[in-house]
């Protein structure tokens, strides 16, 4: 009986010693498709109240700053655009009263590379071409923060363009679009 079991173990080990292993390979294929990422948003404030209430402000204009007015997210390239809509009110303003000046915004955390300005741009009328405020070279990402925030400063009336004008609130529409090129 124990050479029996001895046999059996034997050729068990030598069965086991001669297993071998199949081993497959399988693949996948990811179709992945980045697509243009695109969008803006008018904030900090969306609206701005001026009033032309002194001699001083109806000769030199007013100065308005709006930090981070302006927030885009975009995967490449972009250039925003200004344009009036309509201009409403007693004093029939033009839309190249009011200038625009734009530079990085106060917490952009986004990509600032290749990015150009204007400085005193005439609002162009409702109509008009819109007018680059804003060309970027590449996209806004910065590996982190996708938005970029940027500053718009609005000089409105400035050389007495209001002066002699009707009072009352007029309102002059400012809007902006993104484009890729």
């Amino acid at each position: 009986m124990k050479k029996l079991f001895l046999f059996a173990f034997t050729l068990m080990m030598s069965l086991s010693a001669t297993r071998t292993f199949a081993q497959a390979e399988g693949s996948a294929t990811l179709n992945i498709t980045l697509s243009d990422v695109m969008s803006i948003m008018v904030t900090q404030p969306p609206s701005l109240d001026v009033n032309f209430d002194s001699e001083a402000k109806y000769t030199n204009g007013i100065k308005v700053n709006a930090d981070d007015h302006i927030a885009v997210v975009s995967s490449g390239a972009y250039t925003v655009k200004a344009v009036a809509g309509d201009i409403t009110g007693p004093s029939n303003l033009s839309a190249e009263s009011v200038k625009l000046t734009t530079s990085i915004g106060g917490t952009n955390a986004g990509n600032t590379n290749d990015i150009d300005y204007v400085t005193d741009l005439p609002l162009p009328a409702k109509g008009s071409t819109a007018l680059p405020v804003i060309t970027a070279k590449s996209g806004s990402w910065s590996g982190t923060n996708a938005s970029n925030k940027f500053k718009v400063m609005y000089n409105i009336g400035a050389d007495a363009k209001y002066a002699g004008k009707a009072t009352g609130v007029n309102t002059i529409p400012v809007i902006y679009t993104v484009t890729q090129p």
